[in-house]
């Protein structure tokens, strides 16, 4: 018996470049996008998004302008997103901040709260980064910084 590509379970996977290729050269055929889901094995609101994540405006030779993709746009931009999430550790972006912190509030009996110290440290250093109140107490618990509940 054969199976039917519908009864087929879809798991979720990333397009590779082999694919964004391929949803390049249908769509310049103007293929509808179920169509090309259906060719590529995959849904339809992923090859939409796809092309809205890889299309670039062009300019024709009459100088109107249109939108146009391509199979390296969406990936390129993908990264240059990834470098601007903040899934990078805090304590890189925030290493000025830690280490005052640690100076402050390790070295010696201190009645001041992280609460205290990171509303001071705001003052002082504006264009500083500065991590939330429960963020530095999650660290502390978590033994990523020198300080300990007890210090507090």
């Amino acid at each position: 018996m054969t199976q039917i590509d519908s009864n087929i379970p879809r798991y979720y996977h990333q397009l590779t470049s082999e694919q964004r290729g391929q949803i390049e050269a249908l769509h310049d055929l103007n293929w509808s996008n179920a169509a090309i889901a259906r060719k590529l094995h995959c849904h339809r609101s992923t090859i939409g998004r796809e092309l809205k994540r890889g299309r670039v405006l062009q300019r024709n030779s009459d100088y109107f302008l249109y939108h146009h993709y391509y199979g390296e746009t969406a990936p390129a931009k993908h990264e240059q997103r990834r470098l601007k999430c903040h899934c990078h550790s805090l304590l890189k972006r925030g290493h000025f901040f830690f280490k005052l912190l640690t100076k402050q509030l390790g070295s010696q009996f201190n009645a001041m709260s992280v609460d205290e110290f990171i509303g001071q440290f705001k003052l002082k250093f504006p264009d500083q980064f500065c991590p939330s109140t429960p963020t530095v107490y999650r660290y502390i618990d978590q033994g990523r910084l020198a300080i300990k509940n007890l210090d507090l």
